[in-house]
């Protein structure tokens, strides 16, 4: 038996002589063998081919077919090595058995000492055989290696010269595969804003592809969790026996984790999230499987960052499109809004100079109840402009609004108007507690009641309310009783210094566009539901925080 060999090797003898051959099986046995005997040489042939053999001892007359003919049959398929057992003088057989494919010969002598050298010489053929084995593993594994490393190469090379991040996923998520023979392979970011949660930025899976995208983990909770925690890589090759693994996600998903490889992903000193491959298809996730994701990852960290930073850049050069062409219209919305009033201001203002000697008491007044009332449209519109230009630069922190405190200051900056046009305002006695920042949201609820107020029927009859969405976000409304806005102009409503129409945006274009961007930077949205003839209803979104609140 061979060293690494914990079963006795297994030898068939193919001899038609049985004493010899029952001598044989009986040497050989007691030498740690097990010896199969079979007598002729179509049997031996079969036995050959249907059966997994460590050696085979072949003699070469038999009955049916010969040595030389066995050999000749099996030719270059899959077989166990050959000893050609043949008579004294008949080497050329011997010869040209070794050019058949046979891997050792020896002759049998009358005496039968031949059955004494049989175990050395079958001990040297399994050396021989298994040092050819041996070396053609080697060769196989490192032509493997070799494979790998220039996938390695085109996958790091690929990922660089790529800005895309879907593509850079795409690339990094097969390639993590091919390199390490695994089933599947995920890719885990930073939430943005945040290094306390990882997110499932991309994944794959051979067979079954789990539903983890867009999953979230915190920063120590699994084996990902871990990584990114302690800033090393881990292997796990036994997924369900390891303390650091999440079981909730396999049981979450359907899916089964045999084992796990999981790799930080570093950026300079930083961490920027963490690559994992799960299940390796044969054996366990070995260090050269670490030492080649590590590299890949040292390349997808690097093309990561340059695509974010792509982006951004891209990001950034549409925002300043963006702003170059809403100052344009900014500076031809603040000329025309800013223009009617001040002209206003100034021809009362010339009446009360130039006449002011012919001019009754009454028409005074009446000059300059004009002149006040432009007045405090130039400062709504001016108010406004700051409000918008503090939206664009503030990032505000946001906290549970009191809706009724912020209602009723609303009313209260609109009550000359709301007093002027004998408006009715049915407004609850309760309000669910939303998120946002009061002075924004105070902002939006002045815009919506002075659009209703100016708007909504004579005199204005506006009913304001809330209620909570399926998806949690809690609606606020203004509902008014006036002529409904046309559905192709309802669109361009919240557009940035749109002029609809004289009748609804009589006056200036901002104040719904300033709404859109405090709500949308809020984390919530905008709209209206309105027909011609049946009023308009304008409300916007927010996020919950909680109980309710009572007004004043």
């Amino acid at each position: 038996m061979t060293e690494n060999q914990n079963k006795p090797t297994h030898i068939l003898y193919v001899e038609d002589d049985v004493g010899l051959a029952r001598l044989f099986q009986k040497k050989l046995e007691r030498a740690g063998y097990t010896v199969d005997l079979v007598y002729d040489g179509e049997t031996g042939l079969n036995q050959i081919k249907e059966h997994l053999y460590d050696l085979v001892a072949l003699d070469f007359k038999l009955p049916g077919q010969d040595g030389l003919e066995i050999l000749h049959k099996l030719g270059d398929s899959p077989h166990p090595p050959i000893i050609m057992v043949t008579g004294t003088g008949n080497e050329k057989t011997a010869v040209e058995a070794m050019k058949l494919g046979a891997s050792d010969y020896i002759v049998k002598d009358p005496d039968g000492a031949y059955l004494d050298l049989m175990p050395s010489t079958i001990q040297q053929v399994l050396s021989r055989q298994q040092l050819i084995a041996e070396r053609a593993q080697a060769v196989a594994a490192l032509e493997k290696r070799n494979q790998k490393l220039a996938l390695l190469n085109e996958a790091g090379q690929a990922l660089t010269s790529i800005f895309d991040l879907e593509q850079i996923m795409a690339q990094l998520l097969q390639a993590l595969i091919d390199l390490t023979d695994a089933d599947g392979s995920s890719v885990w970011l930073w939430v943005p804003m945040s290094q306390a949660m990882l997110e499932c930025r991309a994944i794959f899976h051979y067979q079954q592809t789990p539903p983890l995208l867009g999953a979230r983990i915190a920063v120590g909770e699994g084996v990902a969790g871990w990584v990114a925690q302690h800033n090393q890589p881990a292997i796990v090759p036994d997924a369900a026996a390891d303390p650091r693994f999440a079981h909730r996600i396999d049981h979450s998903t359907g899916f089964h984790t045999h084992s796990l490889m999981a790799v930080p992903l570093r950026l300079g000193d930083g961490l920027i999230g963490v690559i994992e491959v799960v299940n390796k298809r044969e054996g366990s996730f070995d260090a050269d499987d670490l030492a080649f994701t590590q590299t890949l990852a040292a390349s997808a960290a690097i093309a990561i960052h340059n695509a974010n930073l792509v982006e951004a850049l891209h990001q950034r050069t549409q925002d300043l499109e963006a702003r170059k062409n809403e100052l344009d219209a900014f500076a031809h919305t603040v000329a025309h809004d800013l223009q009617n009033p001040l002209a206003l201001i100034t021809g009362y203002a010339e009446v009360l100079v130039e006449t002011d000697f012919s001019l009754t008491e009454e028409e005074k007044i009446k000059s300059l109840t004009h002149i006040l009332e432009n007045t405090r449209k130039m400062s709504n519109i001016i108010d406004e402009l700051l409000l918008l230009a503090t939206v664009r630069r503030e990032d505000m922190a946001i906290a549970p609004v009191d809706m009724a405190r912020t209602i009723k200051e609303a009313r209260r900056r609109l009550s000359h108007i709301i007093e002027k046009s004998n408006a009715v305002l049915t407004i609850p006695a309760t309000w669910p507690q939303a998120m946002g920042y009061a002075p924004w949201v105070e902002a939006a609820w002045v815009n919506y009641l002075s659009n209703a107020l100016r708007y909504g029927g004579i005199p204005p009859i506006i009913e304001v309310g809330s209620f909570i969405q399926p998806d949690g976000m809690i609606c606020f409304w203004v509902r008014d009783q006036g002529p409904g806005i046309p559905q192709e102009q309802q669109a361009r409503l919240f557009q940035p210094f749109e002029q609809v129409n004289k009748i609804r945006a009589k006056g200036h274009g901002l104040g719904l566009s300033i709404v859109r961007r405090i709500i949308e930077k809020l984390g919530g949205q905008v709209g209206l539901h309105s027909e011609v003839g049946a009023g308009a209803t304008f409300w916007f979104t927010l996020p919950p925080a909680g109980e309710e609140v009572s007004s004043f």
